[in-house]
């Protein structure tokens, strides 16, 4: 049992007795935002929350790999409320760029710092890419656990393998190409606009130029990067002001929401 000093009480808010209050400045919000909208990045955010599908085992929560709604991921995603892509603020788009906003997603900025692509060392049979970046969004953008982020003026390298279809069935790759660097199967290497092109970030072959329905490819290309948040250490961040404040909410003065800051890790590492 813990025995309280009868000068100190449970509690007890306030300055000690003799010290007085100290001159203090309200931290200037307003900069900090001012700061994100003019030099943050143009990103596309999409909430996610877990799909209600019944889980295939229960000790695992595994989810159900044949859900219609969640195709075996687990997470459903959908656009923020209020999400409003305002040109005059936002500037013109791609056609790519439109694609990923229709698709569940709100054009926000965002300041990303500290990329990291350090190499730990978890076992002996290779190194593991972190790739992972800290992201900060104003206060009213409330960033969820697992939301999606793309970046829309950025790109990388991503490479996978993709089975085609039927010679008039597009090709559809895990995210939207930019520009091929290689597609090829074991006996051909296709050329970009003499086997096929690419529409709106989607493969569509050249008429005649098809492989064989079920040909396996090696595609090798540019695409906007796609994160998930993956922790979010400071989604809770207030100070209190009192300039300009003629009835502060506390003696101490009117609580303010920061910034939001949380950590985003590229999707195809997770």
């Amino acid at each position: 049992m813990v025995t309280l000093s009868k000068k100190v009480q449970a509690g007890t808010i306030g300055l000690p007795v003799g010290i007085k209050d100290i001159t203090r400045a309200d931290f200037r919000n307003e900069k900090w935002i001012q700061a994100i909208e003019a030099k943050g990045y143009r990103i596309s955010w999409t909430r996610s929350a877990p799909c209600p599908c019944k889980p295939v085992n229960e000790q695992t929560d595994q989810p159900d790999p044949n859900c219609p709604l969640c195709k075996g991921s687990g997470w459903v995603f959908f656009k923020p409320d209020g999400a409003v892509a305002n040109q005059k603020i936002i500037g013109p788009l791609t056609d790519i760029q439109a694609k990923l906003i229709a698709d569940n997603g709100a054009v926000i900025h965002g300041i990303m710092t500290s990329l990291a692509g350090n190499k730990t060392q978890y076992d002996s049979i290779g190194p593991w890419l972190a790739g992972t970046a800290m992201l900060t969004v104003r206060c009213e953008n409330k960033l969820g656990y697992y939301d999606r982020i793309t970046c829309l003026d950025s790109r990388i390298v991503y490479a996978q393998m993709l089975t085609a279809g039927a010679p008039t069935a597009l090709v559809k790759p895990k995210y939207p190409i930019l520009q091929t660097n290689l597609l090829r199967s074991i006996a051909k290497t296709f050329v970009e606009g003499i086997d096929f092109t690419v529409v709106v970030g989607d493969i569509q072959w050249i008429a005649g130029k098809a492989p064989a329905e079920g040909t396996i490819l090696s595609c090798h290309y540019l695409t906007h990067p796609t994160w998930r948040i993956v922790e979010h250490p400071h989604t809770v961040r207030t100070t209190l002001t009192k300039f300009k404040e003629k009835q502060p909410l506390t003696p101490q003065g009117t609580p303010q929401d920061l910034p939001v800051q949380a950590v985003i890790k590229y999707e195809f590492l997770l």
